[in-house]
Formats: C-alpha cells, sequence, structure tokens
C-alpha cells in the first residue's frame, strides 16, 4: 500500500513545482518585457544610433586614411619624406 502514497508525494512536488515555475516564468517574462520597453525607450534608441554612426564614420575614415598611405602613391610619398627627414636630422651621419 506504500506505492499509492509516493505516487501521491511525487504528484503533489511536481504540482509544486509546476506552479512555482509557472510563477517564476511570469516574472522572468515582466522583466523580459520591461528590459525591452527600457531599451526601446527613444532615449536610449538615439544613443545608440549615435553610438554606431559614429563608430561607422571612425572606421570609414580610418580605413581611407590607412588606404591612402598604404596604397596612393603620394600617399607614400609622403610618408618616405617624413622618414628621410626624421632620419636627417635625428640621426646624421658622420662624416
Amino acid at each position: 500500500m506504500n506505492v499509492p502514497i509516493i505516487k501521491l508525494e511525487v504528484e503533489g512536488m511536481r504540482h509544486t513545482v509546476t506552479t512555482a515555475l509557472s510563477q517564476h516564468s511570469a516574472e522572468i517574462d515582466e522583466n523580459i518585457r520591461k528590459a525591452i520597453n527600457f531599451y526601446c525607450s527613444p532615449d536610449n534608441i538615439e544613443n545608440v544610433i549615435h553610438k554606431e554612426v559614429t563608430e561607422a564614420i571612425d572606421n570609414a575614415v580610418k580605413e581611407e586614411i590607412r588606404s591612402f598611405f598604404k596604397y596612393s602613391k603620394p600617399g607614400r610619398q609622403a610618408i618616405r619624406e617624413a622618414v628621410m627627414k626624421y632620419l636627417d636630422e635625428e640621426m646624421p651621419v658622420d662624416r
């Protein structure tokens, strides 16, 4: 006769756990909803857009400057002249 008692206890525990998980799930859903509402606030969206646009412009400008000095003849020449001037002024050769 112990088997039905154990079964009732297990069923009762299952019901308790299911109820607790349901309540917890509702709390999680509410927290997620609040987080989404906060994130999607006009001020936050404006900040996100500003940050991403600034980063995109920064990356584009840096890439263009890098390309100018790496691949263009005037860019490479400007670097060459600056290096040669530095070497001539800072590291004179004894003659």
